[in-house]
């Protein structure tokens, strides 16, 4: 949802405009953690090094603020310094990640039908969650064919563009859906104004066979099939996806033998959650 720059002008004192009623301060927040916690979020697995300055900017934080956290994160060892004056996580806050993500049992059951995917189909697979406005890779398996994305566990791709972001889209309720593409539009407006016209291609697929391709749009030369993982209570934690270079994967195929597939592992996945896999988290 977009946020709103809160307007600042002050009435005068004799002005009949009613105060908006203040908001109960959560006396268990700290707010110097939540900073801290922002800051590590800023890292990525395409940008994993970056200055005070780019983390100040990305976390809309005064630069002192960001200096005082860094230094006790470095104190920590949760940033470590790297050459060029930038900073990265250290092997701390590393393991925090791969704790959560191995904290998701589901990675590891779908691994081997992923892998088999991969295999069949010269191609790789995944599994992923929605985080934001991105889709956090939690498992990937690749064949051996030297023509795939660069992605890995861990890796993000956009809600907005990517196979596994469409088959979390098409498979969450309407009101959901059009919460997120509003959210989208406000703030990834020009890949969305690009590929929302395939998107809608690809929820009218959904909708009769069950699957959605996205053939170019995240990565030219990249064709996708992806489907959502609907749990029992028809929310969408998961969504898994296998894909290849056009040249090894085309669209008929993703259609004939690759989409079908997908939608068996789909319905595997879902009698193979647990209650505390239905709202994942991605640290």
């Amino acid at each position: 949802m977009a946020r709103t720059k809160a307007d600042t002008t002050i009435p005068p004192s004799n002005s009949a405009v009613a105060k908006p009623p203040t908001e109960k301060k959560d006396r268990q927040f700290v707010t110097a953690l939540a900073r801290g916690l922002k800051l590590l979020e800023c890292f990525t697995a395409e940008q994993p090094e970056l200055s005070g300055s780019e983390l100040a900017k990305r976390a809309k934080l005064p630069q002192p603020t960001v200096w005082r956290l860094c230094h006790t994160m470095l104190k920590l060892g949760v940033l470590v310094t790297v050459p060029g004056e930038k900073l990265r996580p250290g092997l701390p806050a590393l393991r925090l990640g791969h704790s959560a993500i191995a904290g998701l049992g589901i990675a590891e059951l779908a691994r081997p039908h992923l892998q088999d995917l991969a295999n069949s189909f010269e191609g790789a697979g995944a599994l992923a969650v929605r985080d934001g406005l991105d889709m956090v890779v939690l498992q990937r398996c690749e064949s051996d064919n030297r023509l795939l994305m660069n992605l890995r566990i861990g890796s993000r791709v956009p809600l907005s563009t990517s196979a596994l972001g469409w088959a979390w889209l098409v498979g969450v309720s309407e009101e959901e859906r059009a919460a997120a593409i509003a959210e989208i539009e406000a703030k990834d407006a020009e890949r969305w104004a690009a590929a929302k016209r395939e998107f809608a291609r690809a929820l009218a697929e959904y909708g009769s066979h069950g699957w959605i391709i996205n053939t170019g749009v995240l990565h030219k030369g990249y064709n996708t099939c992806a489907v959502p993982v609907v749990a029992p209570d028809g929310s969408v934690p998961y969504a898994v996806n296998c894909g290849s270079a056009a040249v090894t994967l085309s669209p008929a195929k993703l259609r004939a033998e690759v989409g079908p597939r997908l939608v068996e592992l789909a319905k595997m996945l879902r009698h193979g959650l647990s209650p505390q896999q239905l709202r994942p988290r991605v640290a």
